[in-house]
Parts: C-alpha cells; structure tokens; sequence
C-alpha cells in the first residue's frame, strides 16, 4: 500500500526493533499490562477499535481487539488513517502514544466521534508534558515534549524530515487548555471524563523501548504499587503519562 504524506506519523522501520524489546522485557510488558489495566477500567461494554497500533501488543490484553494503523503490516487487522476511522459504531476506541504524532489531534477525535456508537468512549494513553515529564523527555527521549508550542487551532506544521512528534500534546489539550479543548470537543459531541496521571518511577526503570531495563518484573510491581499510593495533585507534576477518557453523548 502506497504511503501517503497524510498518513505517515512515525517511522515504520522501527516496529521489528520494538517487537524484539518487547519480547524480551518482561519488565516493561509488566508495566504497560498495567496501563493496559487502567484503560480497560474506563472502557464500556462492547468492541474495541486500536488507532496506531504498531506492534499490536495491546491485543493480548483487550479480548477482541481490532488493531490497525496508517499501512497494512503484519501486526495489525486494518490500514485506518487516525483521520479517516471507520464509521462501524464503535463501542470504544483506543489509542496508546499516538496522539502526539498527530499535526491535527482534533480531526482525529471528530473523525473518532464520528465512528463512535452514543455513549461510546476514546481512552488514550499519551505522554503528560508535566513538570517532571518535560526534563525527563529532554533527557532521555528523541522525541521533542513542548507543550508550550501548542496553541489554538491546535493544527501543526511538519518537522524538517517531514515527519512530526510533540510529547507535550496530551498534556498542553487536556491540562493547561482544558476549557477550550472541552468546549472545541462537545461541537464533536465529546465529553471529557477524566484525566489522569501515571508513571514516574516503574517506567523509567523499564528502559522504555530502546535500553535494558533496570529491574526486573517482580520489582517493577512493586514500584507500580508505590505510584498509585501517590495523589493525583502530585502525579499532575511528576507523572510521565496521562490516561484520558472522553465519552460520546447519549443522544448524539
């Protein structure tokens, strides 16, 4: 399948060298079961449709799934562009580390809504452009975290190479501008339902996907169990990632 400038968000010659570390890290497959965990929490009964979803690790924890992504690769059931999501009336639709890849995140979440049956839910996981989220991405991430170079109309030209990435989209739309992104959403008949944040510890530890993780999978729990001890008004300035749950109205 041809790929078009549209379509492409991230470097697709990378997907074997996740699939590699994902296979054998069990620390960090401990982890994202737990993010995993979460998502599936905030989900309503029914199917279950994955944007951008890469290698297709996420299969294994949401019965059903169907995975997808902007070509056809062995990893996922469909090619959808973020932009373009079928129309199926989806009870749910999911998308992990996706978003900040995205030059224009809310044609995505219209053409989401627009796939979503009423009452139905978009549950994301997405970097949080927090404080301590900021410095860490700077040091330790390729990927730029500038939450503050996003601004309305949240539409944003491509990098030099002609891809895009902005860690700091997530938190920059649902945190600093909330008001307006909640308002620009219930024109896409969307509700936001929560924000919440995650990961300051247990993930670091893990490597991510790109260097050995530091502890193994026993002691990752442990340190997952410390983070949820941890209140919320702390994680909105430490956590490294945020879950977001917005929700289709009932009478759309």
């Amino acid at each position: 399948m041809r790929k078009s400038a549209e379509l492409q968000t991230y470097d697709l010659s990378l997907l074997n060298c996740s699939l590699e570390k994902w296979s054998r890290s069990a620390a960090l497959r401990t982890v994202y079961a737990d993010i995993f965990a979460e998502m599936r929490a905030h989900l309503v009964s029914g199917n279950i449709l994955e944007v951008g979803s890469g290698i297709g690790m996420a299969r294994a924890y949401f019965p059903g799934l169907v995975t997808s992504d902007v070509v056809a690769t062995e990893f996922v059931d469909l090619a959808v562009s973020a932009y373009s999501v079928p129309e199926q009336n989806w009870n749910n639709i999911i998308a992990i580390d996706m978003l900040h890849h995205l030059q224009e995140p809310l044609r995505f979440l219209e053409s989401a809504a627009k796939a979503l049956a009423p009452g139905g839910r978009i549950v994301l996981a997405e970097p949080a452009g927090t404080w301590w989220g900021c410095h860490f991405y700077r040091w330790f991430h390729h990927e730029p975290c500038r939450p503050n170079d996003v601004q309305p109309p949240f539409s944003f030209k491509s990098d030099a190479d002609g891809g895009f990435a902005n860690m700091g989209i997530g938190y920059a739309l649902f945190e600093r501008e909330r008001e307006v992104t909640a308002g620009l959403l219930k024109s896409r008949q969307l509700n936001l339902v929560r924000v919440g944040y995650r990961d300051f510890l247990a993930y670091p530890a893990t490597g991510g996907f790109s260097r050995s993780a530091l502890f193994p999978a026993n002691v990752m729990r442990a340190l997952l169990a410390v983070e949820r001890m941890v209140p919320q008004f702390v994680m909105r300035r430490l956590g490294l990632r945020m879950i977001v749950v917005l929700e289709k109205g009932r009478s759309a």
